[in-house]
């Protein structure tokens, strides 16, 4: 195994993916790098949702690449323990090892992914095509009233899943 050092994670993970095609999550690394793209391209558009939504995707990316760097750096010493120490659990071909514990996999629900690769769609479709109706809706402060109803669902969706009835 290939140690990883965190101090490269955190500055590579300044760049939205890179720390986590760093680590080897390569897959996660482009989902942000696409997502933080998308948010940039999207500020013009709608300058009061977008740069929020792109300061929001660039600190949990970074919070999650440090969380993952920690998590491999614990990984690998219980592994080293277990191949150079196997004395604290018998012999190395005994059935009495623990199970080495994998990573808990976080992934985005692809139905709400959908949902939002739906959304960013329509308002690009919207904003591009139907420029007197985005003009409207900008005069409402549509991004405003989205990024509040967002914030609304998402805080009773966070009580509903962590309520204690």
């Amino acid at each position: 195994m290939i140690k990883k050092k965190r101090w490269l994670t955190f500055f590579l993970a300044l760049v939205p993916g890179l720390g986590h095609l760093y680590l080897g999550f390569k897959k996660l690394g482009l989902q942000y790098m696409i997502g933080a793209s998308a948010c940039i391209i999207f500020i013009p558009s709608m300058p009061t949702v977008f740069p929020f939504a792109l300061a929001a995707l660039w600190f949990y990316q970074l919070f999650d690449a440090l969380q993952k760097a920690a998590w491999m750096k614990l990984t690998i010493a219980e592994h080293e323990r277990m191949m150079f120490h196997p004395d604290s659990y018998g012999a190395p071909w005994s059935m009495g090892l623990p199970p080495v514990s994998e990573y808990p996999q976080g992934d985005v629900n692809p139905v709400w992914l959908g949902i939002g690769c739906v959304a960013a769609g329509f308002l690009l479709l919207v904003a591009t095509a139907f420029p007197w109706l985005w003009r409207i809706l900008t005069d409402m402060n549509i991004g405003s009233i989205l990024l509040s109803l967002a914030l609304i669902g998402y805080g009773f969706r966070m009580l509903k899943k962590n309520s204690k009835v």
